[in-house]
């Protein structure tokens, strides 16, 4: 069934509207002309009347619910205690005033008179209420949850008073986390991202400071809920946003960020060269403020496009412009696709028709004195996108894709100022009838390890066409954990709790630095591009050498007792190491075996003296043949002592 929708003159509007808003709240007036601070956000003004007939699928419908009707702030879903449907984190102006809450969602109800109700149910722990604010969910500690990040000023009007705030979730609540580091920031942007790959997400942080200046910073997890600041050279920017993304598909997340600096409108890439160090790579992309932007690969090629969208400076005084670049080989190309130009909205990616790319929302205002629109772009697969569906647009608003209730398919939430001057929240439920099913588990793990680093690889199974994937980490110190590598997903069957790519983007390795000593497990799961997750593979592991173990030594600088560690890199399909440590000169044994006991190769046999030793195994049998896959022990006697340990081979 097809149905032509028509974009019609609210009744409201018969009534001359127009709103000025404070603009010190949304720009100081540092390198731009005065004149043009007065005109930036008349942004309320009528619509343009009647536009032409859109058709349109029968796809979105908006739902009934009890969220605030909100704007100047952020919506942000997630399944924050991991019931298996999406709670949602709101912040903004609302009717009643300030809010900044966490709604826990109830699912569907039905009223008297047969009607349907999204319920949700405020939670009791008490946020700090802020307007021009931005939010993240993110699993700072590592402990399985989801935490969450808010910036912005605890008041709407002059004086400013910016704050940035972690809350710590606790299961049945979140508590404040008190002593951070972090600048207070309004009117700019949250972005959680393991820059430096030791395994917990760092955060940048932008936007508007208390003396009214803009910055990015960018701090450092330290672990144990310790961040700071780290000097890169980012631009100081504010109404704007951030993503991290690995365009290059180095195995390092580079950062895409826009908005307005000290000296103009700025849109900048900058590449992550490790160690801490960024270059900017001067990348020619259109400059815009009150920017909204989302890497995504939409042509499927296995890098990451971007979308831009956000104002620029016209005979218009502001005017909306949408980009989508074309990643060729680490060069942006523009694509020459017509969007509808937006700014202070949002333009994020989701496969909403769940045909396996990615497609585009389109939301904000198309001109500073112009209407608003929201606009949901098919992509078509052939580099084209088609204007299937208009929704209602806002501005100073905020969008968020997310599976809300669990059907398998991308519902949206969207916040916001309409052009009738009302503040909604929009909920809207998608009611496709297809659902492909979930992608295959990833394939073939192995790790390779140097020193304190290791590299981890996973295959993509022959069967799966692996159009759009993306790929979601999983570390852990113990079997099953994510102590290292938190992957934000039910580790029984793997649903996110996030509507997000994974953590190793579009890539089938990752590289993870400055681990310590230790056996490590993990594994891995495929995304596809409408964020509907795979099971998580069967857990491989490996170790690394404790760089601390003179410490157990003797004052000979000898190990203290006999001992047999577990090999690494483990699953394997090349060699792997067996290390073990004899306190004294020793007849040692070393063999390996299948599982049904027969000996496979003797590694060692003979006398050995003091000291730690490393023997490697390349999966050959005793007279030099390639033994098969599968599961093999390793037994060393040594001393009065016998040791075994379990590896497994892949070919």
């Amino acid at each position: 069934m097809r149905i032509l929708i028509y974009r019609v003159r609210h009744p409201a509007w018969r009534v001359p509207f127009i709103s000025f808003l404070n603009t010190n709240a949304m720009l100081s007036n540092k390198g731009l002309p005065g004149l043009l601070l007065a005109a930036l956000f008349l942004l309320c003004g009528p619509g343009r009347g009647m536009a032409q007939p859109v058709t349109q699928p029968f796809t979105f419908s908006l739902s009934e619910h009890d969220l605030p009707q909100v704007r100047h702030g952020a919506v942000a879903w997630s399944d924050y205690d991991g019931d298996g449907d999406l709670d949602v984190l709101m912040s903004g102006e609302a009717a009643t005033g300030l809010i900044t809450a966490v709604y826990r969602n109830d699912g569907k109800t039905t009223a008297t008179d047969g009607a349907a109700r999204v319920t949700f149910t405020r939670l009791a722990s008490s946020f700090q209420l802020l307007v021009y604010s931005s939010a993240a969910w993110g699993d700072y500690d590592n402990d399985g949850d989801l935490d969450a990040l808010i910036l912005g000023s605890r008041t709407l009007q002059p004086p400013y008073e910016p704050l940035t705030i972690l809350y710590r979730n606790d299961g049945n609540g979140f508590t404040l986390v008190a002593d951070t580091p972090f600048d207070g920031f309004y009117s700019g942007t949250v972005a959680w991202g393991d820059y430096d790959n030791d395994g917990d997400p760092d955060l940048l942080l932008a936007g508007v400071t208390a003396d009214g200046s803009r910055r990015t910073v960018l701090y450092r997890n330290g672990g144990g809920g310790t961040f700071a600041p780290v000097e890169t050279g980012f631009a100081g920017v504010a109404f704007g946003d951030a993503r991290w993304g690995d365009y290059d598909a180095d195995g390092d997340l580079d950062l895409l960020l826009a908005g307005a600096a000290d000296d103009g409108f700025t849109t900048r890439i900058y590449r992550n060269d490790g160690g801490g160090s960024f270059t900017d790579r001067n990348v020619n992309l259109d400059r815009l403020a009150f920017a909204s932007v989302d890497w995504g690969d939409y042509d499927a090629d296995g890098d990451l496009d971007l979308v831009l969208a956000g104002g620029r400076i016209t005979p218009r005084v502001l005017e909306g412009a949408t980009h989508l670049y074309r990643n060729d080989g680490g060069t942006f190309n523009d694509s020459g696709v017509t969007l509808a130009g937006v700014l202070s909205g949002a333009v994020t990616w989701g496969d909403y028709d769940a045909d396996g790319d990615l497609d585009l929302l389109v939301i904000g205002a198309e001109q500073a004195l112009g209407r608003r629109t929201a606009r949901l772009y098919r992509n078509e697969g052939d580099g084209s996108f088609v204007n299937t569906t208009l929704l209602i647009g806002v501005v100073f608003g905020a969008a968020d894709w997310g599976d809300y209730d669990g059907d398998g398919d991308l519902d949206l939430l969207a916040s916001g100022f309409t052009s009738a001057g009302l503040s909604i929240t929009n909920l809207y439920e998608n009611l496709r009838q297809v659902r492909p099913p979930l992608p295959p588990a990833p394939a073939g793990l192995k790790a390779e390890v140097n020193d304190n680093t290791a590299t981890l690889r996973w295959d993509v199974p022959v069967a799966d066409p692996a159009i759009g994937r993306t790929y979601n980490l999983r570390v852990g110190t113990t079997p099953g954990g994510a102590d290292i590598v938190s992957a934000l997903a039910d580790p029984a069957t793997g649903r996110r709790y996030l509507a997000r790519p994974g953590n190793a983007q579009q890539n089938t390795e990752w590289v993870l630095r400055d681990l310590p000593g230790g056996t490590y497990y993990w594994n891995v799961q495929a995304l596809s591009p409408a964020f509907a997750a795979s099971a998580f593979a069967e857990t491989g592991t490996f170790h690394i050498m404790d760089q601390t173990s003179v410490a157990t030594e003797t004052a000979e600088g000898l190990p203290a007792s006999f001992a047999l560690y577990p090999n690494y890199p483990n699953p394997f399909n090349g060699t792997t190491t067996i290390r073990y440590d004899l306190p004294r000169a020793s007849s040692v044994t070393l063999r390996v075996f299948n599982v049904l006991g027969a000996v496979v190769a003797t590694l060692v046999d003979g006398v050995e003296n003091a000291g730690t030793h490393a023997v490697g195994w390349d999966g050959r049998n005793v007279s030099g043949g390639r033994v098969g896959s599968g599961l093999y022990f390793y037994e060393l006697r040594a001393g009065d002592g016998t040791y075994t340990g379990k590896m497994t081979l892949l070919r």
